[in-house]
């Protein structure tokens, strides 16, 4: 991507950074020179990857909450960023003796809907194409990486060999993950590795990219793998590169082992995320549970992000921009809410659901918000962490989890065994989860269920133990959920606030909780967006850029 050439500088500090120590020195350099002539200099380059998940707006937190939109774990009815477009439902039947069909108030369904948004001026002025936020976040990442790759080999510049090791794992890890990001969400992307201001114009697939992703991580598991977890060097370069706000104990760093496991676990990810379970082959399964074999386990420590005490310090710096900070109640009432249909996914007397949310009062329930669509409503909010809740913050603590864990590599492996008729076996790993969360339900090992059975108390688990950490789109898309109700598609029984307007019932200013037909028609995969190829025109024999 060319334009983001232009975006690199220096940071400063490490483990304390503030955000001010994030930004851009001077973003008409493309180059960045100075203090990469240091080998702390080039430490703090590689700090400054985490700001490329910012750049004017949480990218990264963008992203997720577009695919908690989109998975139906959330909604938002607000225009912002392009929000309430991408969970802008086809069309929601009610069910008899109403039958009522209520169409997108848009009048369009969300495929078109994008595509018309997919334009300068709504990337420029209005802020409203959605497309732009993963897509700019990747790169913008993955062009430091192709910086601090370059910069380490400078021959000027001796850099001991396990910090140098640690400092090219972290290159290709931000790599894979940003590859793996287009791949699990445009229908093609671009590979460049390049740090003179060019790009290539030749779009690969999506399929290539994840291809393109995973070697990325085989680079850095080889780098990590002979690394010990007493090495002292280790813990100082990773204490340099991570700033304090973004590790659950100061002091604390992820292992060599780790890292390596939680490769795995992305890498079992890119597998199941991007294929319809009707296309999951034998293959898919075997290489999926290879990888999940030695992938994250509990205890095991990941890459989050976190929000730091004073907002002046860290990425997220008011009340938003971060998912947690998002969700409050306190903070920022009306952006997002817990979906009815995510909350109806919760088994009776889940204590996740008794501490994590709370019911609105009758009349403060939220109905058709700003008239814009049914489907925006709901009768709950997230409980604060602060109030023992799991998902939301009043105040400047808390972490969105964004590069696996080792619930997800759990379920990851659940999936597979009960695919391949092995039941209990997949269902110990979900009385696992829920054991460990401290869900409070009966097991559900030698309760006699059947293959469909257990697969659906693996939908909600996934539903339930992965809340907001990116993986809601990918498995309504991967369920078919998303998909049209004539190919399959569409969630039945699934719970909307309906006004009593609409069905003739009193009072009229209330509301009655129905289950409904919802019919969602959502993208698979994104376009490429304009920002891209209005630069970066698609050369002959490139990969499709468009649905």
């Amino acid at each position: 991507m060319k334009k983001i050439l232009a975006l690199f500088a220096m940071v400063l500090l490490l483990t304390n950074c503030k955000k001010s120590d994030l930004q851009l020195d001077d973003p008409n350099s493309p180059t960045p020179t100075g203090s990469l002539a240091t080998v702390k200099g080039v430490e703090q380059f590689a700090l400054g990857i985490w700001n490329k998940l910012y750049v004017g707006n949480n990218l990264l937190v963008h992203s997720m909450n577009m695919h908690s939109f989109m998975g139906d774990e959330q909604w938002c009815s607000a225009g912002n960023f392009g929000w309430r477009y991408v969970n802008q439902v086809d069309k929601i039947t009610l069910p008899a003796p109403y039958n009522n069909v209520v169409p997108a108030v848009l009048g369009i369904a969300q495929p078109q809907q994008l595509k018309d948004l997919n334009n300068l001026a709504a990337t420029n002025g209005s802020q409203i194409n959605a497309l732009v936020y993963e897509w700019n976040m990747a790169y913008f990442a993955n062009g430091q990486a192709n910086f601090l790759l370059q910069a380490i080999e400078n021959p000027a510049i001796t850099i001991p060999a396990t910090e140098k090791s640690v400092l090219k794992a972290w290159a290709y890890w931000w790599k894979g993950f940003a590859y793996s990001r287009i791949g699990s969400m445009y229908v093609a992307g671009v590979i460049n590795d390049k740090t003179d201001g060019s790009t290539s114009s030749q779009y690969k697939t999506r399929q290539q990219m994840i291809t393109e992703a995973n070697a990325n991580f085989d680079k850095a598991i080889a780098l990590l793998t002979p690394i010990s977890a007493s090495d002292a060097v280790y813990a100082s370069t990773m204490n340099a590169i991570i700033p304090a706000f973004n590790r659950p104990t100061p002091n604390v760093v992820i292992t060599p082992q780790m890292w390596v496991r939680g490769i795995n676990t992305y890498k079992a990810r890119n597998i199941l995320v991007n294929k319809k379970v009707t296309e999951l082959t034998a293959s898919d399964l075997s290489s999926i549970k290879t990888l999940a074999q030695s992938g994250l386990v509990q205890g095991d420590i990941t890459f989050l992000l976190g929000i730091s005490a004073v907002a002046a310090e860290g990425l997220s710096p008011n009340n938003q921009q971060h998912t947690m900070l998002w969700n409050s109640f306190a903070n920022n009432p009306g952006w997002m809410w817990p979906s009815e249909r995510w909350v109806q996914d919760f088994k009776s007397g889940d204590q996740r659901f008794v501490k994590g949310v709370t019911a609105l009062p009758a009349a403060s329930v939220e109905v058709n918000r700003s008239s814009r669509g049914i489907q925006f409503g709901g009768r709950y909010y997230f409980t604060a962490i602060q109030n023992g809740g799991y998902w939301s913050t009043n105040a400047r603590t808390g972490f969105a989890n964004f590069a696996g864990s080792w619930e997800e590599n759990a379920l990851m492996l659940a999936e597979v065994e009960i695919r391949n008729n092995q039941v209990e076996a997949g269902l110990a790993f979900i009385d696992q989860v829920r054991s460990a969360n401290g869900a409070g339900l009966a097991s559900t090992v030698g309760t006699s269920l059947t293959q469909a059975q257990a697969l659906e108390e693996l939908r909600r688990e996934r539903r339930i133990a992965l809340t907001l950490r990116g993986v809601a789109f990918y498995d309504a898309r991967r369920w078919g959920v998303t998909a049209k109700a004539s190919a399959g598609g569409g969630r039945a029984n699934a719970n909307v606030i309906i006004p009593n307007s609409l069905i003739g019932a009193t009072p009229t200013g209330s509301w009655t909780a129905l289950p409904c037909f919802i019919e969602y028609n959502y993208l698979d995969y994104w376009d490429v967006p304009v920002t891209e190829f209005s630069y970066n025109a698609a050369a002959s024999g490139s990969a499709a850029i468009a649905n």
